[in-house]
């Protein structure tokens, strides 16, 4: 895990999700960083971690309330995670 993730407040767990090699965008073939919080707001930890990663890797955030996935610089929440 990048070394990056422990600057973030509040982490539960954090996991590489593999990119897939097939995709026919190169920026879906990333590998992304799953983050899940103990509490916040997804779209902002998402937007936060996505500050620090660059464009290197997609971000997945997640809390008890909600989702949040930057894969490609365009942020997409749901906040109705059961």
């Amino acid at each position: 895990m990048p070394a990056w993730v422990k600057r973030l407040q509040d982490v539960k767990a954090a996991y590489i999700q593999p990119g897939n090699p097939e995709e026919e965008n190169p920026a879906d073939r990333r590998d992304s960083i799953q983050i899940e919080f103990t509490g916040g707001d997804a779209g902002q930890h998402c937007t936060a971690a996505r500050a620090l990663t660059g464009s290197e890797c997609g971000v997945i955030t997640t809390t008890p309330t909600g989702i949040a996935v930057d894969s490609n610089d365009c942020l997409s929440v749901n906040l109705d995670t059961p």
